[in-house]
């Protein structure tokens, strides 16, 4: 039935591809004509392309509509998996794409010059300015050295620590109160929906970092709308796979009616507002990433430094605030399942914090640093939850490159997937079990494991420059729940099976309810 499926949707797309021309009242076009160039087009992609030498699924490998179909219905990283467990450590995904499961892979694709394809370069709709994601090689580089200041380990301790506590007080005191008058349980005792919980305080702590407000999440227990609009990435899953297909993406923008972005053009209004209240307030108040960019603007009017459009700090914030909540929501919802899972591990969690700390407010980021154990399980559970599970795809610069001793030609599409990497059982022993103690005795529990191919923060210029902040976030937010509270499964609950939940570039979190009780 797939294969079906696919030829009649390609019959349509292959079309699509060719010249504008094809699509007018062409007298030279006819069916039997567009049947022949698919079958020569097919033909030589599996056959006659320089990568026609690599494994992969038949269709895959003659058309790109396979891989797209499999993204926009949030089963690519599930299917790399599968694949490669089929094929080996190189699979084909399309005619022009490989993957790889080999580590040293890391270091020949990501801190090279191999850039973002263009199709995987997204702007959000009505704007232009460079971001992070969407912009030159130069560009990258005049962004990233603006923000750097801002993603510091030593701003992050002085300047952030106190705002990241701050909101912990607020969760862990929303969570006690729930404990005492019985509002969602009863007996000392509450059940939470963590999905949700981990999304208000990481969003909270996100906003007031990047603008210096948060979005009351945590005040009210309830999603801002601009949230709401951030999870809505299988739409732009869709916009990202018509990309490939040029006329398609043409026509769908231009009959897309104003009506259905509304959503997104009231995220762009929040976001807007918040950064111009920001821009006018200036030097004062307390330090956050929209103060580092003016900062950064002082600099360059003093005859140094770099700076940032309007436009740039608002497309920039955007990006800063998605990222920097979903990633951390992600890796806690995840540890936090699998400790529940595994009551010995929460065990050792807990003695460890609980040992180590006499009081809470002994709890700091500094502190965490040296907690084995915490850092241990953060780390597989990092592994086994990656915040970005599909790949991050670079094209093969011109004159070709080579990748784990293999000689590409230019323009070949090549990734490491996270999520099939961290699972294999090339890369790792026992690979879907949750061991920290892999991380704590390299020399017993993970003697097997390849630690090089565990990246989860990315390498090279494009890495992710928030890890240091990151890092803060997920150590204290953490201890402070174990070192508080006793969690457990509730009574007749069956916790989400992480690896069936869906991906559209993040992961599409089930409900997770989780009981709480005080500890002291």
């Amino acid at each position: 039935m797939d294969i079906a499926y696919y030829a009649s949707v390609l019959a349509v797309l292959s079309t699509l591809v060719r010249q504008p021309q094809t699509l007018s009242c062409n007298s030279n076009y006819s069916p039997a004509r567009e049947k022949k160039y698919v079958t020569t087009l097919a033909i030589y992609n599996i056959w006659l392309h320089p990568l026609s030498a690599y494994p992969g699924p038949l269709l895959w490998r003659a058309f790109r509509f396979p891989f797209l179909h499999a993204m926009i219905t949030g089963k690519l990283p599930h299917k790399i998996r599968h694949l490669h467990t089929q094929y080996g450590a190189i699979v084909r995904l399309a005619p022009d794409e490989l993957s790889f499961l080999d580590p040293t892979a890391w270091r020949d694709i990501y801190p090279k010059n191999f850039v973002r394809p263009k199709e995987y370069k997204d702007q959000p709709p009505g704007k232009a300015a460079a971001n992070l994601i969407a912009c030159s090689e130069q560009e990258h580089v005049r962004l990233r050295r603006v923000l750097a200041p801002g993603f510091s380990e030593r701003w992050v301790m002085d300047e952030q620590e106190s705002v990241i506590q701050g909101y912990i007080d607020k969760l862990v005191d929303k969570i006690t109160a729930r404990t005492e008058d019985g509002e969602g349980g009863k007996g000392g005792e509450t059940t939470v929906d963590v999905v949700e919980w981990m999304n208000y305080i990481a969003f909270d702590i996100i906003g007031d970092l990047t603008w210096g407000s948060s979005f009351g999440c945590l005040d009210g227990l309830r999603y801002h709308p601009w949230i709401q609009t951030v999870s809505q990435f299988k739409t732009a899953l869709v916009v990202a796979a018509t990309k490939f297909y040029p006329l398609l993406n043409g026509m769908l923008m231009a009959i897309t009616p104003p009506s259905a972005l509304k959503e997104v053009m009231e995220m762009w209004r929040v976001t807007e507002e918040k950064v111009r209240e920001r821009v006018q307030r200036g030097g004062k108040g307390r330090a956050d990433f929209v103060s580092v960019v003016l900062a950064a603007a002082d600099k360059q009017g003093e005859g140094g430094g770099e700076r940032m459009t309007q436009e740039e700090m608002e497309v920039n914030a955007m990006l800063i605030v998605a990222a920097g909540s979903e990633s951390v929501t992600t890796v806690l919802v995840g540890v936090i399942s699998y400790l529940l899972r595994n009551p010995e591990e929460l065990a050792t969690l807990t003695r460890e914090i609980r040992d180590t700390f006499r009081s809470e407010f002994e709890i700091t980021g500094a502190a965490l640093k040296n907690c084995v154990y915490l850092n241990a399980a953060l780390n597989e559970g990092m592994r086994l939850c990656p915040t970005i599970p599909d790949s991050m795809r670079r094209l093969v610069p011109a004159g070709g490159a080579v990748v784990c001793g293999q000689s590409l030609p230019a323009n070949t599409v090549v990734s490491i997937p996270p999520w099939a990497s961290y699972r294999s059982p090339r890369n790792f022993a026992r690979p879907d079990e949750f061991l920290p103690e892999r991380w704590t005795s390299p020399e017993k529990e993970g003697k097997d494991d390849s630690k090089i191919a565990f990246n989860p923060f990315s390498l090279g210029p494009h890495n992710c420059p928030g890890q240091n902040l990151a890092w803060m976030e997920l150590r204290l937010i953490l201890a402070r729940l174990v070192w508080r509270f006793d969690m457990s499964i509730p009574p007749g609950v069956e916790l989400p099976r992480w690896e069936e939940q869906g991906i559209w570039w993040f992961w599409d979190k089930m409900p997770t309810l989780v009981s709480f009780s005080q500890f002291r």
